[in-house]
């Protein structure tokens, strides 16, 4: 068969989807990633064939929650309100609404009028139209491919490598309008209805969620949600480079990796400043750390420690494997890569705040990067690591409790659990027949 995967033009929603198009391929199916031109040479670097919507010097440039859509956000507030959200419900509506309608809008616009250009979805239902995709497998980012999907008779399928947010957020609106509220009011309507209009197509419950979702997320990592999922294990990811000569072997001393995230590097400006109190707190410890590190996180750092080598990129499948511990953000990219080659975790995080971006003209300024609730959930109940506090950040503080993660046996005892959870998920290579048979029921080429 033919499948299609379309995602948001950014490595981070790329990377985690690649092992499962390569098992698709494997199997002998032929295999399509679409996206904003920006991204095609990324992904042609990963083996895949990539598609191109549109001229680049025709698109929107892919800036995600970092734009201001000031009128779009007012009326979204509007129908939060309504809402009448509990505190813990409330954090995720807002991931849902100040990070993932807004990336939807850089393609999507809000309210736009169904004759208004849209460069990228005309170029995928131009592209579906000809290439005749039996799957399309759509980044909830990128919503119109359900549309172009249907256009074109292809069965269709969220692909999630987040706590489901989309289907969350799509029963809260349903259980809004069912208890009286314009159904035409909600975001979601407002934003995919005139896609679907666009194309002749009636906007539904069917195009909203997918005809059924699949998730990298075990079952103890996501948010119950009414949409049917399959689950397939992460496998570890990211572009490759060839593999730097003092890797290996790996030294006597413990080495501890550092990584604070792609995504958060290329849209943020600052909130780095927690980065000198991290290598002051490794430098007295008799341990090797490699931090992939650029200019702009290393900006405030005076003096880098003798014992911190910082690399721009080195693939996680690379470094972690080496390391006794991983120090990142919290990214489910980098958690993922460390559950799965049992090494324990600290995890930077803000406890008293979630992410909070100033918003402007200019895009995502400064902000604190909160670490994913979901990955630090799971380190601290399957006792796989620590949190290091950035609000206040102490180099005494985290210090000690990366001796203890290094040091303690129930940290490697708790990675090892975190390992045996993730292996037990369907591998993308066992997933590809359940995907072949919801297709075959699913299609209506």
């Amino acid at each position: 068969m033919r499948v299609l995967f379309t995602v948001w033009p950014n490595p981070s929603h790329l990377y985690p989807v690649v092992p499962l198009a390569w098992a698709l391929r494997s199997a002998g199916h032929e295999v399509c990633v679409a996206a904003h031109p920006e991204i095609s040479e990324t992904i042609a670097a990963t083996g895949l064939t990539a598609v191109p919507l549109g001229n680049p010097h025709d698109m929107p440039v892919p800036a995600g929650p970092g734009r201001a859509y000031t009128d779009e956000r007012a009326k979204v507030a509007r129908v939060t309100d309504e809402l009448d959200l509990d505190a813990a419900d409330r954090e995720l509506w807002d991931t849902f609404s100040q990070f993932m309608l807004p990336a939807m809008w850089d393609f999507h616009p809000y309210d736009a009028p169904p004759g208004e250009p849209r460069p990228a979805m005309d170029a995928l239902v131009a592209f579906t139209r000809s290439w005749r995709p039996d799957l399309v497998l759509w980044d909830p980012c990128f919503p119109g491919a359900a549309v172009a999907a249907r256009d074109c008779g292809s069965a269709h399928a969220r692909l999630i490598t987040a706590p489901d947010w989309w289907g969350w957020s799509v029963d809260r609106l349903a259980a809004r309008t069912a208890a009286g509220a314009a159904p035409g009011d909600d975001p979601l309507t407002r934003t995919l209805g005139p896609v679907a209009e666009r194309y002749g197509q009636r906007l539904d419950d069917e195009l909203i969620r997918g005809q059924w979702t699949v998730s990298t997320l075990s079952e103890a990592m996501s948010i119950p949600v009414s949409t049917p999922t399959v689950r397939v294990r992460w496998v570890p990811f990211s572009g490759q480079t060839v593999m730097p000569h003092w890797l290996h072997p790996a030294p006597e001393r413990p080495r501890v990796g550092l990584s604070l995230g792609l995504s958060w590097r290329k849209y943020l400006e600052g909130g780095w400043d927690h980065v000198p109190e991290l290598l002051d707190a490794v430098s007295t410890l008799d341990i090797e750390v490699v931090a992939t590190l650029n200019a702009k996180q290393l900006a405030g750092v005076t003096r880098l420690p003798d014992n911190v080598r910082t690399v721009d990129y080195l693939p996680l499948d690379q470094l972690v494997p080496t390391c006794s511990a991983l120090i990142h953000h919290g990214g489910l990219a980098t958690y993922s890569a460390a559950a799965s080659l049992n090494v324990p975790q600290l995890i930077t995080d803000t406890p008293e705040a979630d992410v909070q971006a100033v918003q402007g003209d200019e895009g995502m300024g400064a902000t604190k990067h909160a670490a994913s609730p979901v990955s630090v959930r799971q380190v601290l109940a399957r006792g796989a690591g620590l949190v290091l506090d950035i609000a206040s950040p102490s180099s005494t503080a985290m210090r000690a409790q990366i001796s203890r993660v290094l040091e303690e046996p129930s940290f490697r005892e708790g990675a090892a659990r975190l390992r045996e959870e993730h292996l037990a998920m369907p591998s993308p290579h066992d997933t590809v027949p359940v995907l072949e048979n919801l297709t075959a029921q699913r299609s209506n080429k």
